[in-house]
């Protein structure tokens, strides 16, 4: 009977430590209160579970917070950037493909922004990259692409500066492409992410663009995060993979591309007022 009674609380342990590893790896960080909030635990438990976690992650822990090291944070995003790899890059291919030279192009941090990078320094397009993600602009250094790096603070999770430093930055400047990451994509309640910090540079982004377009794969489609980056109303287009298709033309989106391409630029047309 013993036996039988632990197993409930071994799978909740390990239910637990999976989820932490999760917020982990997506935030960077995050405190001991909010695990436990989230988790519906106490913080006594959730101390526990990051000093079970201690070795094995490579955390480091603060003031009440905890951390993932920045060789772990490095392995985390590598493995992120490597997830559904091929259809990231055919969405960076269709991108690049809609862009034009002597545009100013704004990228904010992400897996597959970061392939949109490296597509924009392969091809050498003549275009200006104003980003907060610094390996973004690590990709595009030896390249000959004009970039703007915008200063703040650096966000390890996906090496995003963020902050006012950064908002005051892109105030000052204008964009003809705001290209956006995220975590998630609705049609009513628009794209957001999981942090306020992102989500504030994100919409400065866009308040500086003429145009908006979001850079996701299918999965992100019909699913919200907790904070709004920006307005369905603000979207332009769309780059998704293939698979988004259904939703994307449920949603009114055009593709001028092939039906059959691995990938494409939905565009968003909107009656013209009067």
């Amino acid at each position: 009977m013993a036996e039988i009674a632990a197993k409930p609380l071994r799978t909740s342990v390990a239910r637990r430590h999976e989820e932490i590893i999760a917020v982990l790896k997506t935030q960077g960080s995050v405190s001991v209160s909010d695990l436990a909030e989230r988790l519906n635990c106490s913080t006594a438990t959730i101390r526990r579970d990051l000093h079970e976690l201690q070795t094995t992650l490579g955390l480091r822990r603060f003031h009440g917070a905890v951390a993932i090291e920045a060789l772990a944070m490095e392995s985390a995003f590598q493995e992120r950037l490597a997830l559904a790899d091929a259809e990231k890059r055919a969405i960076a291919e269709a991108v690049v493909a809609a862009l034009e030279p002597g545009q100013v192009i704004g990228l904010n941090g992400g897996t597959t922004t970061t392939q949109i990078a490296r597509v924009i320094a392969e091809t050498g397009l003549a275009v200006t990259v104003v980003t907060n993600a610094v390996n973004i602009a690590f990709e595009l250094t030896a390249s000959g692409v004009a970039v703007v790096v915008v200063g703040g603070v650096l966000r390890p999770a996906n090496y995003e500066t963020t902050g006012p430093i950064a908002l005051a930055a892109l105030a000052n400047l204008h964009l003809d492409w705001a290209i956006l990451g995220a975590n998630g994509v609705d049609r009513r309640f628009g794209a957001s992410t999981h942090t306020e910090a992102e989500a504030s540079v994100g919409r400065a982004l866009t308040e500086q663009a003429d145009r908006v377009m979001l850079s996701v794969d299918h999965s992100k489609l019909e699913r919200t995060a907790l904070f709004r980056v920006v307005d369905w109303n603000r979207v332009d287009a769309v780059a998704c993979d293939r698979e988004g298709s259904a939703i994307l033309s449920g949603w009114g989106l055009e593709l001028p591309a092939p039906a059959d391409a691995v990938a494409g630029v939905w565009r968003v047309h909107r009656r013209a007022p009067g």
